[in-house]
C-alpha cells in the first residue's frame, strides 16, 4: 500500500507539472497562431485592395505613362505564356502607353488564323473576364508584323529602328521596356524601372543581371557561386552595375543609346550569337559606353515557361546555349568593361538587404504567388 500511495502521488505530481507547463506554453502557441492568421489576413487584404482599388483606378482614371513595352513571341507561346505576360503588364500600378508584341517573319505568321489580336484577347479573357482588363487590352495591346526575322531580338530591333526615323527629341526622350513572353511581371515592374530611369538617364536599367567572367565563359559552378553571380533586384539594398541585364525580368532602354549601325552589325553576327539576344544587346551597349544597372525592387518576376524555344532551336541547329553564350561573350571581347569582371567567392558581390527587409520582400513574393495561383493555377 505505501508503495502504491507513493506511486499515485508521483503520478499526480507529474500530471500537475505537465499541466502547468502546457498552461504556460498555451499563450505562446496562441500568439503564434494569431501572428500566422494576421499575416494571412493581411495578405488577402492586400490582394483585395489591389484588385478593387488600383485595378478600378486604372479603369476609371486611365492615365498611362509614356512607357512603351516591347516583346516578341512565337506560335507555341501565343496561347499560354504570352497571355499571362500580357495580363501581368495590364495590371501594373503604373500602366504603359503601349504594349507592342512583334511577330516575325510576317510570311510565316499571316497564314496562321489563330495568331491574331482577337485570339489573344480571348486567351487573356480566359484568365480574367473583368471589364477593366478588356478595356485596357483594347487601348494598350498591339500586334505588329515584321517582314524580317530577327529571332528573339525582334523584341527590340524593330522598335529601335522605328524611333531612329523620328525626331532627335523623341529619340532621346522615349523610354522602352524590353520584356520576355514567358514571365509574370510583378505589379511594380514598370514603376520601379521608371523611377530609376529618371535618376540614371544615360544607363540601361534592369531588374536582373550578372557580371561577366574575365575568361569570357558563361556561368559558374556551385550553387553558392550562382547565388553571387546572378543579381536579382528583390535581394538588393542598392543599385549594382552589371555586364548583362536580362529581359526575363525586364529592362529599360532609350533608342538614343544605339546608332543606325546596330542593324548591320546584328546581321553580320553569326546565327548562334543573334539568338542570345540579351548578351548581344548588352555587348552593343558596352560598345557605345552605355552602363547597365540592376536596381532594387520589392518582388520577383516569375517564370511561366512551358516551351523552351531557344533551347529547341539551338538543339535543332546542333548548338547549345552554353556554347552560344560563350561565343557571344567572346564576340564583344574588345568592348566589355574591364573593371566589371566577376570575382569568385563573392569578392565583388552586391550589397543585399537586411534581414527584416528581406523577410518583408519574401512575404510580398508569397502574396504575388498567391495571386498567380488564383488567376492562373499552378504554373
Amino acid at each position: 500500500m505505501p508503495s502504491t500511495t507513493k506511486l499515485l502521488r508521483y503520478c499526480r505530481h507529474i500530471s500537475r507539472r505537465l499541466f502547468m507547463k502546457t498552461f504556460r506554453l498555451y499563450p505562446v502557441y496562441r500568439i503564434l497562431v494569431i501572428i500566422v492568421l494576421l499575416l494571412l489576413f493581411l495578405s488577402l487584404f492586400i490582394l483585395f485592395f489591389y484588385a478593387i482599388f488600383i485595378y478600378h483606378l486604372n479603369y476609371c482614371c486611365f492615365n498611362p505613362s509614356d512607357i512603351i513595352v516591347s516583346l516578341t513571341t512565337t506560335p507555341k507561346r501565343f496561347h499560354y505564356e504570352l497571355p499571362i505576360a500580357v495580363h501581368s503588364l495590364l495590371t501594373q500600378t503604373i500602366l504603359p502607353k503601349e504594349i507592342r508584341i512583334y511577330l516575325s517573319p510576317k510570311a510565316n505568321v499571316i497564314n496562321r488564323t489563330n495568331l491574331t489580336l482577337e485570339y489573344l484577347k480571348i486567351y487573356v479573357r480566359n484568365i480574367d473576364r473583368s471589364r477593366v482588363i478588356g478595356k485596357l487590352f483594347d487601348q494598350l495591346v498591339q500586334l505588329r508584323m515584321e517582314e524580317e526575322d530577327y529571332g528573339p531580338a525582334t523584341k527590340y530591333l524593330p522598335i529601335i529602328k522605328e524611333f531612329h526615323s523620328l525626331s532627335t527629341n523623341t529619340l532621346q526622350s522615349q523610354r522602352i521596356i524590353i520584356c520576355d513572353d514567358d514571365h509574370y511581371y510583378h505589379p511594380y515592374t514598370i514603376s520601379t524601372l521608371m523611377k530609376y530611369s529618371d535618376q540614371y538617364k544615360n544607363s540601361i536599367i534592369g531588374l536582373r543581371g550578372w557580371r561577366i567572367r574575365e575568361d569570357l565563359s558563361w556561368g559558374v559552378g556551385s550553387a553558392e557561386e550562382f547565388f553571387y553571380h546572378i543579381v536579382e533586384s528583390a535581394r538588393l539594398s542598392d543599385i549594382y552595375r552589371v555586364g548583362i541585364v536580362t529581359a526575363n525580368h525586364g529592362y529599360l532602354i532609350r533608342p538614343s543609346f544605339f546608332d543606325s549601325h546596330i542593324y548591320l552589325d546584328f546581321n553580320q553576327a553569326p546565327a548562334d550569337i543573334r539568338r542570345v539576344d540579351d548578351i548581344w544587346l548588352n555587348g552593343y551597349a558596352s560598345k557605345r559606353n552605355i552602363s547597365r544597372f540592376v536596381v532594387p525592387t520589392c518582388c520577383r518576376s516569375i517564370s511561366v515557361t512551358r516551351t523552351h524555344e531557344l533551347e529547341n532551336y539551338l538543339i535543332e541547329h546542333h548548338m547549345t546555349r552554353s556554347s552560344a553564350n560563350d561565343h557571344a561573350l567572346k564576340w564583344f571581347n574588345q568592348t566589355w568593361e574591364r573593371d566589371l569582371w566577376y570575382r569568385f567567392y563573392g569578392q565583388n558581390r552586391p550589397q543585399y538587404s537586411s534581414g527584416w527587409r528581406t523577410a518583408f520582400r519574401e512575404w510580398l513574393n508569397v502574396i504575388i504567388r498567391l495571386r498567380i495561383l488564383i488567376y492562373y493555377g499552378f504554373v
